[in-house]
């Protein structure tokens, strides 16, 4: 093998070096010859000179093998010939080096890759770091905020006032929305925020887009739907009334002589007017109380004792209708930012929703009734009301927060619309899931 060949090599001049040197000692001490003497150290010196001129041609191609691990040079080649004394590492070099360059090509083209999807995205993004500095910024992101390039995120606060302050106050779970005006058109800009370190750096990669559209959409839907609503009852209270008053005018005008049963059929007709004039009152009313809410009064609450509250409330009453309420609390320790009352409210209607729900499930044969606290994977704290009842059909699971949408005969059909504007004034929210006939989960998020 030829790099035994180049340490035998070594080894001769070594050995050489040690003849001479003891000839050279023995010349000296037994003789007194001293063109001998000169001989022989000229000869050693050759002789060292043609050692370290051997190892030092060596050193340059070990030079050569650590800058190519240390640059990873593409076009450094490594001689793999059978007189070169290193040819086996060479081709164990060459070997890694054309590995390093396949994963470094991968590389760049999945860098490629995520630089074109970022830049050609339609949701604006960019990243900072801890001082502010600006990392990375795509075209999306520069035309919603109507700027050529910025490189530090404190000099957003030209282009929106309090927009440095509220990202970097932000935490990964929560989603701003701001309205913003450009060029003579309003943006409502939704902001979101994930964090992540890199070493010693923190990096925070705020994505942003322009909602206005859909809330337009969502908006539009929503007064479709209460205009749907509010026309329904509206009709159903106005033609009986409408009807009456044209009967009871048709009474006085073919009878000169008003007799006893006319009158008795007038005054009937006039109760059932009055009667449908105030079902449309406390329609009125019930439909104003959605636009009066009282200001949260937002104090620190211990989940527990909101539950345990409540099931003190509600467990006797649930109870005389064979109703189990079973409370499962994953932390007795947490504590919700809220207005006491008003998420109270909110519970003691869900629960009353559910009872209604289990007892007209008549084929089921255990009620119960489940108050349970957990946390998302955003660390949002969540209370959960679920029964065992009869469901909620999927095509109606967003219609039951449509003011006065009711699927119960004696329902008025605000008491879910109230508890989602409830949680909006806590900015958290509310949702169902339901599998009719197994399980029916409301869920509050704060």
């Amino acid at each position: 093998m030829n790099s035994n060949k180049y340490y035998i090599g070594i080894i001769v001049r070594v050995i050489l070096i040690v003849i001479v040197s003891l000839s050279l000692a023995f010349v000296s001490f037994k003789t007194n010859y001293l063109y001998s003497i000169m001989g022989l150290i000229i000869v050693v010196s050759i002789q060292t000179w043609n050692l370290i001129n051997y190892i030092l041609k060596r050193r340059d191609d070990l030079k050569r093998m650590l800058e190519y691990i240390k640059e990873n040079n593409p076009t450094m080649y490594f001689s793999q010939s059978r007189t070169y004394p290193f040819n086996e590492l060479g081709y164990f070099l060459n070997e890694v080096g054309d590995i390093v360059r396949e994963v470094r090509i991968e590389k760049e083209n999945q860098f490629r890759y995520t630089q074109y999807i970022v830049e050609n995205i339609r949701i604006g993004l960019f990243s900072f770091d801890q001082n502010g500095k600006i990392e990375i910024i795509n075209t999306a992101a520069k035309s919603l905020l109507a700027i050529p390039e910025i490189k530090s995120v404190d000099l957003l606060e030209k282009v929106l006032p309090g927009l440095p302050d509220t990202l970097k106050k932000m935490n990964p779970a929560d989603q701003k929305v701001i309205v913003f005006k450009t060029n003579g058109k309003i943006q409502h800009l939704a902001f979101r925020l994930s964090f992540f370190k890199i070493g010693e750096k923190e990096i925070k990669v705020v994505s942003f887009q322009d909602i206005k559209n859909e809330l337009d959409e969502k908006e539009m839907e929503s007064w479709q739907k209460l205009i749907r609503v509010l026309t329904h009852e509206i009709i159903n209270s106005i033609t009986p009334v409408t009807t009456l008053t044209g009967t009871i005018k048709g009474f006085f005008k073919s009878n000169n002589n008003i007799s006893e049963n006319t009158i008795q059929q007038t005054v009937t007709g006039l109760e059932l007017i009055e009667e449908r004039g105030k079902a449309l009152i406390d329609f009125v009313n019930k439909f104003r109380s959605l636009t009066k809410l009282p200001t949260p009064k937002f104090e620190e609450v211990k989940v527990a004792e909101l539950v345990r509250g409540i099931e003190i409330l509600k467990r006797d009453e649930l109870a005389e209708k064979n109703i189990q309420l079973r409370i499962s609390l994953d932390d007795e320790t947490r504590v919700i930012v809220c207005d006491r009352s008003l998420i109270e409210h909110v519970l003691i209607n869900l629960l009353n929703n559910a009872a209604d729900a289990v007892c007209t499930n008549t084929e089921l044969k255990g009620k119960s009734i489940t108050i349970k606290s957990i946390i998302n994977n955003d660390q949002r704290p969540i209370i959960c009301v679920i029964d065992n009842g009869s469901g909620i059909p999927e095509n109606l699971q967003e219609e039951i927060f449509i003011p006065f949408f009711t699927t119960k005969e004696q329902g008025s059909g605000i008491g879910l619309s109230l508890a989602r504007q409830i949680m909006r004034l806590h900015e958290g929210t509310i949702s169902v899931n339901s599998k009719p006939g197994v399980e029916t989960v409301f869920s509050l998020v704060f």
